[in-house]
């Protein structure tokens, strides 16, 4: 009786009992990926988990097929475009400092393990659409998946979205939570292969990162040089280094804002700012050290932070602001994710930086309203630039290249497309007046919301087949070989950069889990507090979830037939 009321309720194939059944599925998938043994749980992938065991009771044919399509691809597309905007503001400065030798062992991990997948499916005689599966699954990479599963219906268009779910959605699900666990397995291998002391590491990168990214300190200088008795200040602050800003000047017994126009006189004091090297060579080529600290001296002078939250402002120099002349109000650092700089006159500013500010106190007034500081805007999760974005992304990923020699035209597809756009966007911060700024918050919680439809979707499609295969022989091998597809590119390529580069092991953990685009980075939280592996995994996710998604599609496009 309450099942004939149930069904009267919840049709088969309607799009209510397909919305049910994917919430219930991400609320108990949660539930489950929560529990923790021993500090290590699934975590998101759960929801994969529970979805094949509610495949496996309700059966292929209760479900909506057009909104499972939906909720599998617009998953993928939101969960690629928030990881782009996460990592987008930073993305280059980690190319700059160690991008190229990271990039390329993690380019070195995807190829091995896309030539072992296709090598062992060969010798063991395995469908390439399991192969790929595999590739994707002990990887740990859904995107790469559901390209996969773009590039089959490219290849045979009349395939079904249930088609990947016969062997390629089981072999993924199969592999998967080993590739999960092979990255930790990995990490602790070449931590006892090398003797590793994780917090020794740790106070390595910490130390090599200070030297690379030196405090900004103050200084005061008395001008002694007669050389420069009578010029102007632009030329004094500028004749070492490109760092240094000089914040407020002492003359005549007066402190006042330091100009550019400002005529110096032996015997002023300046107050500078910038890395300590650059201030002692700034300070022997004026003069010397001055015992009188202008910070503590009585003036009118004051300091005060504001967030750049004003669209105006927003990819202007701090030269064009030019608020020194116009309103009496220095900037001498700039705050950003993190990393502090001097204000120097060619900075672009972004949306959210923390900008130092010295004047009186009427003068900084202005300049704040000039600059926004609304921590409110701040926290404002702005709609329109992320559709934009969006369209912008599956624009990008749409667009064929046609290759010789294959069957289809290979594309950047639904994730590698929104990927490489809301990298594009993130950096530039601005388009025109829209603001490519994303809280914190919203960021994580389309990033997560995200992978869960996502996974949920691959879960309730590959059910049947993967209890059908999971105790069997095939399926079997297939998670044999997965785990040879998981740990042997990432063991051979962490003794290489361990002994070859010499490597830090927290960066080399971080590029392990970067490269498989794998959530086992957070396993690293239980041997050190240290940013360094979340560092090294930004650096090389970007352009590994790129590849993985394009080597996938190669499979399928140049293997099945």
């Amino acid at each position: 009786m309450l099942a004939v009321w149930f069904e009267s309720i919840f049709p088969a194939n309607s799009v209510a009992l397909t919305v049910l059944v994917i919430s219930l599925v991400a609320a108990s998938g949660l539930a489950l990926g929560s529990i923790r043994v021993k500090g290590i749980g699934l975590g998101i992938p759960g929801v994969m988990f529970t979805g094949l065991i509610f495949a496996k009771i309700l059966g292929n044919d209760q479900l909506n097929d057009n909104v499972m399509v939906f909720v599998r691809d617009f998953g993928l597309i939101v969960f690629v475009y928030a990881v782009g905007v996460q990592v987008g503001p930073g993305f280059i400065a980690s190319l700059r400092r160690r991008g190229l030798p990271l990039n390329m062992m993690a380019v070195s991990i995807v190829l091995l393990g896309a030539f072992l997948s296709v090598g062992l499916a060969y010798a063991t005689h395995t469908d390439i659409r399991a192969a790929v599966g595999m590739f994707a699954g002990a990887t740990t990479n859904a995107p790469a998946f559901g390209s996969a599963g773009e590039a089959l219906r490219s290849v045979h268009p009349n395939t079904a979205l249930g088609e990947t779910g016969q062997t390629m959605g089981p072999a993924f699900a199969i592999t998967y939570p080993f590739g999960l666990l092979g990255v930790i397995i990995a990490m602790v291998v070449l931590r006892a292969v090398f003797r590793v002391d994780p917090a020794h590491e740790a106070e390595v990168v910490e130390h090599t990162e200070r030297d690379d990214k030196p405090k900004l300190e103050t200084m005061n200088i008395e001008l002694k040089n007669a050389n420069l008795d009578g010029l102007p200040l632009a030329r004094i602050e500028k004749l070492h280094g490109e760092r240094v800003v000089i914040s407020r000047v002492l003359q005549q017994g007066h402190i006042t804002v330091a100009k550019d126009d400002l005529l110096m006189h032996t015997g002023d004091v300046l107050l500078a700012v910038g890395p300590k090297n650059e201030l002692v060579d700034l300070q022997l080529i004026v003069g010397g050290e001055s015992t009188v600290d202008l910070r503590s001296f009585p003036s009118k002078i004051v300091t005060r932070n504001a967030l750049v939250t004003h669209s105006e402002v927003l990819g202007k120099m701090v030269d064009e602001l030019d608020l020194s002349r116009r309103l009496g109000v220095n900037i001498t650092r700039v705050s950003r994710t993190g990393l502090e700089f001097t204000a120097v006159g060619d900075l672009r500013l972004q949306f959210g930086d923390s900008i130092r500010l010295v004047g009186e106190p009427d003068s900084i007034a202005a300049a704040v309203r000039e600059v926004g500081d609304s921590v409110r805007e701040l926290n404002v999760p702005r709609l329109l630039p992320i559709f934009f974005g969006i369209a912008l992304g599956v624009i990008l990923g749409s667009i064929p290249v046609f290759v010789p020699g294959l069957p289809a035209p290979i594309k950047l597809g639904l994730a590698s497309g929104p990927l490489i756009v809301a990298i594009i966007l993130a950096r530039l911060g601005r388009v025109g007046r829209l603001i490519y700024f994303m809280p914190h918050s919203a960021s994580a919680l389309l990033r997560e919301l995200g992978i869960v439809l996502f996974l949920i979707a691959v879960g309730l499609r590959a059910g049947d087949g993967f209890f059908a295969n999971l105790f069997s022989f095939t399926g079997v091998k297939w998670l044999l070989l997965g785990t040879v597809i998981t740990l042997v590119p990432l063991l051979v390529v962490g003794i290489f950069a361990k002994k070859m580069f010499k490597l830090n092991y927290l960066h080399v953990c971080g590029l392990l889990a970067g490269s498989m685009t794998s959530p086992s980075l957070a396993f690293t939280h239980t041997m050190t507090p240290s940013e360094a592996p979340a560092v090294a995994f930004a650096t090389v996710y970007p352009l590994t979830m790129i590849l993985r998604v394009l080597v996938a599609q190669l499979m399928i496009l140049i293997f099945v037939r």
